[in-house]
């Protein structure tokens, strides 16, 4: 029977946006950007426990060929399932949807860390098809992006978007 969702996933639930993905290599201590310089992902945790990712390289093109297209293919990493927090700064997901279906039924052990609008999510070390079967441990910084998670400020700005002015600073119509 899977386990409920911890009740104290306030801190993670919301959107976020990926800023970096880096690999340390346990074999030669080599860090990597294993995404390229600036990967394009997202991260969504639910109130209830789901949570989804995607990430890929920011700098993909239209593949030529099916060659192209499975190199692409393994460059991505999609997975949803349910998060329950097991320690504190740790989680599992249970995945039961994936790009890759043998990872359905696994669980993800994830280390987590938040500061401000920061969460750092450390995978602990192992291989994956990213690090090409070397052993690694990765570090993902996201940064909170879900304006309905954020507290407009004064001057109507939320996460750096500029939304319309408080109700006291409208021009009459």
């Amino acid at each position: 029977m899977p386990s409920v969702p911890h009740s104290d996933l306030s801190p993670l639930v919301g959107t976020r946006r990926l800023l970096s993905v880096e690999a340390t290599f346990s074999d030669t201590g080599e860090r990597v950007a294993t995404f390229g310089p600036g990967p394009s992902g997202h991260m969504v945790l639910t109130p209830t426990g789901r949570i989804m990712f995607l990430i890929t390289r920011s700098d993909r093109i239209s593949p030529a060929n099916d060659a192209a297209r499975a190199m692409l293919f393994n460059q991505t990493i999609a997975y949803s399932g349910v998060l329950r927090l097991v320690d504190p700064g740790q989680f599992i997901t249970t995945v039961d949807a994936s790009l890759f279906p043998e990872e359905v039924g696994t669980e993800k052990l994830r280390l987590f860390t938040i500061d401000g609008d920061r969460l750092l999510i450390r995978r602990p070390e192992q291989t994956s098809r990213v690090t090409h079967g070397r052993m690694a441990v990765s570090d993902l910084v996201w940064v909170r992006e879900n304006t309905a998670d954020a507290p407009v400020a004064a001057t109507g700005q939320v996460a750096g978007r500029v939304m319309n002015p408080p109700p006291s600073t409208r021009s009459p119509s």
